[in-house]
């Protein structure tokens, strides 16, 4: 018998009994889709963090202080030290202090930031209104503040913020701008902060030099290594005490958020691949009861003369052919339960060409592996006790 008669046998089975086959299938089609889902969610959480981290700048290294240090030494000294390094473009210091920002009877949990005026360049931030803080704010050290979009929305609703006074816990602030909104970055959002110039910060609030996080942005993304190694060496040398400091890149955040959500999507792949062993031992099951039901007819081939191996690939087909037909189906579920993942949870979500493939290819390895057994025993059957068979 040739493998196209064997196709055409196994379809004859499968429309023969759709109810039965759909049924039989189920597992497989559950199993395919949600590993579709799963991947293509781990993938468009992937992508989406790559945007975020991109749109924050990709030429970025932080600095922040040591775990192990007895007090602060990433102070303002360290400023002008890490200008001069050859590959760095410019540095912007952050201190953040959280409390509580109030506009008449409106008042919101914020964080205020301490920053330079290249924050918006280094940073990839626009002004929607007004400006942002200027050298002359962080010479002087003025009460001028620049506000994130929720945060101005939030205190002043319809009221144009511009030119009025914002109280941070005890202290007044005039707003000189409000930010473009940002969105969720996934990490932290400026949309809910307020800029002051570093230098207010340090003296009318901390009382001290000390400097949370300095941002260096490279010259450019080749550059990125270079200006690590230079930086790192300067903090060293100002410092005195490698643990006195710590160092990041976006490229190593970045490969650790691909890293945790390739780790959770392998980890909920998996699980979700459990449906497809469930779908194997209901294909395995509906093809000894298959066999059962033709011992007759196996009798009968095996009597005007098909060998072994050829009942064993007719079996072998049909239990292939139940699982691809699952597999098909599941392929189509999977694309449609992305879908309505993104449109109802508004989750993104990609479906990758590797996850549907690797679906596909499961599905036929179960129903080729949870066929063997089914097939084994009806190419084995005595082909008198078929004949003797009602």
């Amino acid at each position: 018998m040739r493998p196209a008669d064997n196709v055409r046998l196994a379809m004859g089975g499968l429309l023969g009994s759709p109810f039965r086959s759909f049924l039989t299938t189920l597992g497989v089609i559950i199993g395919v889709s949600a590993v579709i889902i799963t991947v293509s969610i781990g993938t468009g959480a992937k992508r989406q963090t790559e945007t975020q981290i991109q749109r924050l700048g990709s030429n970025l290294i932080t600095i922040s202080s040591g775990y192990r240090s007895a007090y602060s030494k990433i102070t303002n000294r360290i400023l002008p030290a890490i200008e001069q390094c050859s590959s760095v473009r410019q540095v912007t210091p952050q201190i953040s202090r959280s409390g509580t920002a109030s506009y008449g009877s409106n008042g919101l949990a914020t964080t205020a930031i301490g920053t330079s005026s290249n924050y918006l360049e280094v940073r990839n931030l626009k002004v929607a209104r007004g400006a942002f803080l200027s050298d002359a704010d962080i010479e002087a050290a003025t009460w001028n503040c620049v506000l994130g979009a929720d945060l101005a929305t939030e205190l002043f609703e319809e009221e144009d913020p511009l030119g009025k006074r914002v109280r941070f816990d005890r202290v007044r602030f005039t707003v000189v701008g409000v930010a473009a909104s940002q969105g969720d970055t996934g990490f932290s959002s400026v949309d809910n902060v307020m800029f002051i110039p570093y230098t207010t910060m340090q003296k009318r609030l901390t009382g001290n030099k000390n400097i949370s996080t300095i941002s260096v942005q490279a010259v450019g993304d080749k550059e990125m290594d270079a200006a690590y190694d230079q930086v790192y060496a300067t903090l060293l040398l100002e410092t005195g005490d490698e643990r006195a400091f710590r160092l990041s890149s976006q490229a190593d955040v970045l490969d650790f958020a691909a890293s945790m959500t390739d780790t959770m999507t392998l980890l909920l792949s998996g699980i979700a691949a459990v449906s497809l062993l469930v779908g194997g031992i209901g294909i395995m099951n509906i093809m000894l009861v298959s066999v059962t039901e033709r011992i007759r007819e196996i009798g009968i081939r095996k009597a005007i003369g098909a060998k072994e191996r050829q009942i064993l690939a007719q079996f072998i087909m049909e239990a292939a052919t139940l699982s691809v037909s699952g597999g098909l189906l599941g392929i189509a579920f999977g694309f449609l339960g992305s879908r309505i993942v993104t449109r109802v949870f508004n989750w993104p979500t990609a479906v990758d060409t590797r996850s549907v493939i690797l679906g596909f290819s499961l599905s036929l390895a179960v129903g080729v592996f949870f066929g063997v057994y089914p097939a084994y025993k009806a190419a084995r059957l005595d082909p008198i006790e078929g004949l003797r068979h009602e």
